[in-house]
């Protein structure tokens, strides 16, 4: 635990003094090689999907030394071809050194192998295991599969009537046991189950994963990919996402210091932050807060004249790795008939997706930086006038604008100063509409009054970050989708996707048969809790069989408190009527 602190302290030292998620390894002061490094482990469903399938995952962080929780509060997982482009990148809020995702294969995606990749900022210093490697195969049987070449390595996907429960796959020192009341089912009967283990050392966090095992047997290994090394240390995001970059002459890329940067992602509930470059040109954001906008915005901060000299260079949070040689996935003819049948049924269960759709769960809301602070003026409750500049003149009592054409500006009316004597009164206030820094006073004037919802007015200063204001001027527009004018150098949209939303999935409920009786279910995913905290001796939990017959597999797996894998299976079969 001390060797942790003096982590976070260090971590502190360097945001203080490089204000960068990467740092050049020759810039380091600290021999940051004695503090332990971050594990990333994996869990996933399934090895083999087809087209229309849900590919679900968890993800396990934790710092080397305890062995609980992690140092980063963001994790990153990525779904890769061979030439390894990504097809999907989840970024994901880590609670408790966990978090879990999905995806949805999609019918585009061609059958072959695929790598799905997990890390952190931080576990990417680690030389042997910057990241966790699971292969995944998909089949997708709406497209032709690709001519099949001798060149290159082939994987095999065999047919076998009915696959061997893998008991030798368990990993169980807690001597855990998985308790069911029937050895076998019907369609749609309710399986009581219950955990237990008899011995000390069980407790951790686990994914409980209930899924009808395919009949395929797989032969042949995508070897794990390379990092490709760096010379850049990569800083812990401790708070949240790290959004870091560097500014830059436009004349001869030099690094610029001291230069105001903003970054604004939009939504009904914004957020606005401010940071000021180094002494090297370079920034950061630390992003804690929910959000769901897909792009945001940067724009450099000052005179117009200064900002066109300049340009931002953000930071890439990509993790490259080494591509492999080809890998060919041959399939077995005797799988034809079990494909035709899985596909039939993936096609029916997916008609009925408004049926059957999982749960979102909500979001903590952004409170505004300002909170309740000053005035709002909802303009639909006053005399409605055509122009912004009217507005200020008839409505809005508490700023003003004064001037014309490029020389307008907002001033703030302090009620502790009228006569705007105080040297705060000479300084502007800050501008907002849809969370969006208004830099160009034009853009707000010559907006359309109609399509403004209200206007807040804090009109004492106010200091955020590194800036002091006279006060606050923030609009809302009826839509909430303003944005700046992009054409400037100095004004750059980036995409900025939110982090995975948590989900409760769906389960169907057959206590009463009569209510679900005319939906087809063709689910081979029975069950899939993927936030199970064990802690006590027993746990029990109950779910519903599906309208499909096999063998089905029961698998708890994850990491006890002490860092141990723990996996534990059992086998039951669902019986045609």
């Amino acid at each position: 635990m001390i060797m942790v602190k003096k982590l976070i302290f260090i971590v502190f030292v360097i945001y203080g003094f490089t204000a960068t998620a990467q740092i050049p390894k020759d810039k380091l002061t600290i021999d940051v090689s004695v503090f332990p490094e971050e594990n990333v482990e994996l869990s996933i469903n399934s090895q083999v999907f087809l087209a229309g399938e849900l590919l679900q995952y968890k993800v396990y962080v934790t710092n080397a030394l305890s062995h609980q929780g992690s140092l980063s509060a963001i994790a990153y997982v990525s779904l890769r071809n061979q030439q390894d482009s990504l097809v999907f990148n989840h970024k994901l809020k880590l609670l408790n050194g966990t978090a879990n995702g999905d995806f949805f294969i999609p019918s585009n995606l061609k059958t072959g192998a695929y790598k799905l990749i997990s890390y952190t900022n931080y576990s990417r210093n680690n030389e042997a295991a910057a990241f966790v490697q699971k292969d995944i195969y998909i089949i997708n049987t709406f497209t032709k599969q690709e001519a099949f070449s001798k060149r290159g390595d082939t994987i095999f996907m065999n047919h076998i009537v009915e696959k061997s429960p893998h008991f030798s796959e368990e990993n169980n020192p807690a001597k855990a046991t998985i308790t069911l009341d029937k050895e076998s089912y019907g369609f749609r009967e309710k399986v009581n189950l219950k955990l237990e283990n008899s011995l000390k050392g069980m407790e951790g966090r686990y994914v409980l994963s209930v899924r009808k095992i395919n009949p395929i047997e797989i032969s042949g290994k995508i070897p794990t990919a390379a990092k490709i090394s760096s010379e850049v240390f990569y800083v812990p995001e401790l708070r949240g996402e790290l959004i870091s970059g560097l500014v830059v002459s436009k004349k001869d890329s030099t690094p610029v210091s001291n230069i105001e940067v903003a970054l604004t992602v939009p939504g009904k509930d914004y957020i606005f932050k401010v940071a000021k470059t180094n002494s090297n040109g370079r920034f950061f954001f630390s992003v804690s807060e929910d959000y769901n906008s897909e792009n945001s915005i940067v724009q450099l901060y000052g005179k117009e004249t200064d900002r066109n000299s300049y340009k931002v260079v953000l930071d890439k949070k990509e993790l490259p790795i080494q591509k492999n040689e080809p890998y060919f996935l041959k399939l077995d003819v005797a799988l034809k008939d079990w494909l035709l049948e899985r596909s039939i049924q993936l096609q029916v269960e997916n008609a009925y997706f408004d049926t059957k759709k999982d749960s979102i769960l909500p979001s903590k809301t952004n409170p505004y930086f300002y909170e309740d602070l000053g005035q709002v003026f909802l303009l639909d409750d006053f005399t409605r006038f055509p122009s912004v500049r009217e507005t200020f003149v008839e409505v809005i009592t508490l700023a003003a604008i004064r001037g014309n054409g490029d020389d307008a500006k907002f001033i703030i009316h302090n009620e502790y100063d009228p006569d705007r004597i105080a040297k705060f009164n000479d300084i502007d206030p800050l501008v907002l509409m849809d969370g969006m820094l208004i830099q160009n006073n034009s853009e707000l004037i010559n907006y359309k009054a109609r399509d403004i919802e209200s206007i807040r007015i804090v009109n004492t200063p106010y200091r955020y970050g590194t800036k002091i204001y006279s006060g606050i001027i923030a609009v809302e527009t009826k839509k909430g989708d303003f944005v700046p004018n992009l054409s400037k150098s100095f004004v750059e949209m980036i995409n900025l996707p939110p982090a995975v939303k948590q989900k409760k999935y769906y389960s169907p409920d057959y206590s009463n048969r009569k209510v679900l009786s005319r939906i087809p279910d063709y689910r081979v995913q029975l069950l899939w809790e993927p936030s199970l905290y064990f802690k006590d001796t027993a746990y029990s939990t109950t779910f519903y069989i599906s309208d499909v017959p096999g063998l089905y597999e029961i698998l708890l797996e994850g990491f006890n408190n002490r860092g141990t894998h723990i996996s534990v299976k059992r086998y039951f079969k669902v019986l045609e009527p």
